[in-house]
């Protein structure tokens, strides 16, 4: 009995390990030849492989008894636990394997469906925008043909305004050809007359007509500056009714003249102040040696032309004085009246040779309380040709004198409108 239960152990081992031997061989038959593919080992079950590639080892009741088959499941059971495993770990491999390459196949998608997703955006933007420019009728050619027209819109107001301009720039050098003119006449005048003969006829019109009718020409477009230039001047806004005229000297750095600034209000009415206005003359004309020396049959009441000399410190030696040439007109407003006034200043003895050519605008206008508001801008641009004195000091203290004959007429103006101020209020005439 023993002798035929150890051959029958045997013979089971022995084939066991022929069955295991051919299962492992057909395993590695399909992994090559990838007969099986990934879902199919997923749905292949171990035991069930055992049972069909090994169809001897089923124990049945009628092959053996139970000592029996407890012996062969013992003897094979090791080596059939390693095969089963084995199978398992290769199977969970080609599961994750395929998974990963699932998983990256679906992100690469999810990619490329979000670029064109993108470029699909896009692109119907872009149909939007050229729908939307065709039924404004904005198409390239309308919008190149409005930038075109803007830019020769552009040339012709630059081409005008620099036809302006060109034209500013010779009235200013006619005036100062007409400047040279006259000075040059008064010059060789003086010296004819040095050697004039007896017999000789005098002149009988001024020589200094010449200029008069050019400062005179020049009067409308003193005129039609004066809101600009009283833009680029800062006036002292107090309106104290008790604050005088005294204006400072000062030299404004990007430009080649003098300034006088002044500022003064009077408690009189404006109505007042503006019928006054009638009754006063050129500045200068307050002084006590001032003549009117020309005047046309065609000037109007507005227009005033004076001519004064005024002389230096008699304790500084050598003598010196300055002429002036003045011509002053009146523009009245609806609600304001405009003085402007043209000087030219020549000096004598020391100062001989030295010329200052000046610019006066004035506005009278009502306070923003009480009274009346006068303003004062005063531009005054020195001279000096080759036969003056080219130091410093001279020409300094020409300027100097030319300034302060400026502020003692305004001052002088100002005090002779304050006499007939008070003198209509009274009533005397």
């Amino acid at each position: 009995m023993n002798d035929s239960l150890l051959l029958d152990d045997v013979e089971g081992f022995l084939h066991f390990d022929n069955s295991g031997a051919e299962l492992v061989n057909n395993l590695d038959k399909e992994d090559n030849d990838a007969l099986l593919s990934d879902t199919d080992l997923q749905l292949l079950d171990a035991d069930d492989l055992i049972g069909l590639d090994d169809p001897v080892d089923v124990v049945t009741d009628s092959d053996c008894t139970s000592v029996e088959c407890e012996s062969v499941m013992s003897a094979s059971s090791p080596a059939q636990t390693v095969v089963i495993e084995n199978i398992r770990s290769g199977d969970a491999l080609r599961r994750s394997s395929y998974r990963k390459k699932q998983k990256d196949h679906k992100d690469a998608l999810y990619r490329q469906a979000n670029e064109l997703s993108e470029k699909l955006t896009t692109l119907l933007k872009k149909k939007e925008a050229a729908k939307a420019r065709q039924g404004l009728g904005l198409g390239p050619t309308v919008v190149w043909k409005a930038l075109a027209s803007r830019h020769l819109q552009a040339r012709l107001i630059a081409e005008e305004q620099n036809s302006r301009l060109r034209k500013a720039l010779q009235k200013q050098s006619s005036l100062i050809d007409e400047l040279g003119a006259a000075i040059h006449n008064r010059i060789g005048e003086d010296q004819t007359h040095q050697d004039q003969r007896p017999a000789k006829k005098p002149r009988s019109e001024s020589p200094d007509a010449v200029l008069y009718e050019a400062y005179l020409k020049e009067m409308d477009g003193v005129y039609a500056r004066v809101d600009d230039v009283f833009k680029e001047t800062t006036v002292k806004t107090s309106e104290n009714p008790y604050t005088t005229f005294t204006p400072s000297l000062s030299t404004r750095g990007d430009a080649s003249y003098h300034e006088l600034v002044g500022r003064t209000t009077t408690p009189f009415s404006y109505d007042r102040v503006r019928k006054v206005t009638h009754n006063l003359h050129c500045l200068m004309g307050n002084r006590s040696d001032a003549k009117l020396i020309y005047r046309e049959p065609g000037l109007s009441a507005s227009t005033s032309i004076v001519k004064v000399r005024i002389p230096g410190p008699a304790n500084i030696t050598p003598a010196r004085a300055l002429v002036q040439h003045s011509i002053m007109r009146k523009y009245y407003e609806s609600d304001r009246v405009v003085v402007v006034c043209r000087k030219f200043t020549e000096g004598e003895g020391a100062f001989d040779g030295m010329h200052s050519d000046e610019t006066a605008w004035n506005i009278v206008r009502p306070a923003s309380t009480t009274g009346t508001v006068v303003e004062s801008i005063i531009r005054s641009k020195p001279m000096t040709f080759r036969t003056a004195d080219s130091s410093d000091a001279a020409l300094k203290q020409f300027t100097d004198m030319v300034m302060a004959a400026n502020e003692e007429d305004w001052r002088l103006a100002y005090g002779k409108m304050e006499e007939l101020l008070l003198n209509d209020a009274i009533g005397v005439s």
